[in-house]
């Protein structure tokens, strides 16, 4: 059923290479990152993530509820030269390497012509909702930096099915989590399914017929390997990163220590007392009335706000162990007992991202637009590390060139938003590996934007933008095949032979 395209298998990756516009490609890529960087140079800041990051590379404190590495690569790139300008010189690097990746997934994966393929690369180059984010201390840029080459290396792995190539995809997908914590589920999830699509030939031939031949039965055996040494080596690495993060945080190790409170807020109008194994927690959800927990809208209040649901529970129980461990029990409890309510709740965040007026106004206060004031211990630590000054109320009233390309793209979210749609579609035009790969990341990424989120965002759009442009590189592969099949002749389309001409008879 999977199979590598023809056009892959005829063009290797040294003739590639070695095509002069290749390289030229490369330098334009790096020319156009750097001159967009030339006429939009100022770093740009979201507090409290912003101010997150900086506080934990000028102190080593690690946050709770994000992820820390993002912060020790502004302590390396920015605290020596004291600007953050090296570290968006560093980011535009980053996102060069991302577009460049882009191309090489279409020509070397998906077999598209080099013009094509050289296209898409270009498109990602400007692609508005990475390109803002450039300009962002955020983690968007670095995580999507390490996102994509553990695509690229997802894709070789299909191909060629090698064990190192699979432990390639797992060390990137653990860095890639490690700035950005929505990698997650797409890490875990890819653990299992990565070795059953890149097997499934095998599998499917094994289990067709009641026989077993040797052939079948080694095919089952390398899956079987392949899909222990994945699951066992993601294992290690993760444990190894929740040692780091919880020696580094002097604390239990985690992947975040916030983990549990965050994913009951994200639940919380469907959350019932019955739910807790804690009567006090039971007790504080069932007045939940008193602080709105029932409004799917103030979820986010609910993590934040003095009076949400998150600072109630902490005063009630002050230790975070224990309040985030039964916090995470309870949302856990609430997703087996209704797991449709917590469907309903993600397609109520899908809806909601097609309200106009809501998405174009979380647009502008996530460019920090919008109620973003820094905190007197943000700007003490701006002004003395990185020379930077709270903008004025006119600066913050003006949008930067990215800033105005990023709100005035506003069509092309739904685009995004949608592209899980035309994957699955894409499945009945093409059956190689990679397409079902596309489909279960960009599904995966839209259960994180929906069920796992608190609201509509623009900037959770993000990694989806990346699959989008190689889910339409793969649409146009798609029409290219279709349209170089041969048509076949029917009966009635055959052009009539001459019959030999009648000689007449002598008188």
């Amino acid at each position: 059923m999977f199979k590598a395209p023809a056009a892959t298998r005829l063009t290797g990756y040294s003739s590639f290479f070695a095509d002069a516009h290749w390289w030229l490609f490369c330098f334009l890529i790096l020319a156009l990152k750097f001159l967009l960087l030339g006429l939009d140079p100022l770093p740009q800041l979201f507090m409290g993530d912003s101010g997150s990051y900086l506080l934990t590379a000028v102190s080593g404190w690690i946050p709770p509820d994000r992820s820390f590495l993002y912060g020790y690569v502004i302590r390396w790139s920015s605290l020596g030269t004291g600007s953050l300008t090296s570290l968006l010189i560093l980011q535009a690097f980053l996102a060069t390497v991302t577009a460049i990746l882009v191309a090489l997934i279409c020509r070397c994966i998906f077999g598209l012509t080099s013009g094509l393929s050289y296209l898409f690369g270009v498109l990602c180059s400007l692609d508005p909702l990475q390109l803002v984010w450039e300009r962002y201390v955020m983690t968007e840029t670095v995580s999507l930096f390490f996102y994509a080459f553990a695509l690229f290396f997802s894709f070789l792995y299909l191909k060629h099915q090698r064990l190192w190539q699979l432990a390639i995809v797992e060390i990137l997908s653990v860095f890639a989590l490690g700035f950005r914590m929505s990698y997650l589920l797409v890490a875990q999830i890819s653990v299992v399914l990565l070795p059953l699509i890149a097997f499934f030939p095998e599998i499917h031939a094994a289990f067709r017929k009641h026989s077993f031949p040797l052939s079948k039965a080694s095919g089952l055996k390398s899956a079987g390997l392949h899909l222990a040494f994945s699951v066992l080596f993601m294992f290690l690495l993760q444990h190894g990163y929740r040692q780091l993060n919880g020696r580094l945080a002097g604390r239990e190790p985690a992947l975040l220590h916030n983990t549990g409170v965050s994913v009951l807020t994200t639940w919380a109008p469907i959350l019932k007392p019955t739910d807790s194994p804690d009567p006090r927690l039971s007790e504080l959800i069932a007045r939940g009335n008193e602080f709105r927990l029932n409004d799917v809208w103030s979820r986010d209040g609910q993590l934040y706000s003095p009076g949400g649901l998150a600072r109630r529970w902490r005063q009630i129980e002050p230790n975070d162990v224990v309040s985030n461990q039964v916090a995470k029990q309870t949302a856990l409890n609430a997703l087996l007992r209704r797991p449709l309510d917590v469907v309903s709740l993600g397609a109520k965040t899908f809806l909601h991202y097609w309200n106009l007026k809501h998405i174009r106004r979380q647009a502008k206060l996530e460019l920090g637009k919008m109620g973003n004031n820094w905190s007197k211990k943000e700007k003490w630590n701006l002004a003395t590390y990185f020379h930077l000054t709270p903008p004025s109320a006119r600066q913050a009233k003006t949008n930067t060139l990215s800033q105005r390309y990023f709100l005035r793209s506003q069509p092309y979210y739904y685009i995004v938003l949608l592209s899980p749609l035309v994957c699955v579609g894409l499945i009945f035009f093409l059956t190689e590996g990679y397409v079902f790969l596309l489909c279960l990341h960009s599904w995966i990424l839209f259960g994180t934007i929906t069920i796992l989120s608190k609201d509509a965002s623009v900037r959770y759009l993000q990694p989806m933008s990346l699959l989008t442009i190689l889910i339409f590189a793969a649409l146009v592969k798609a029409v290219i095949d279709r349209r170089s099949q041969p048509t076949p002749i029917g009966i009635h389309d055959r052009q009539p032979v001459d019959s030999p001409p009648i000689q007449e008879k002598e008188a």
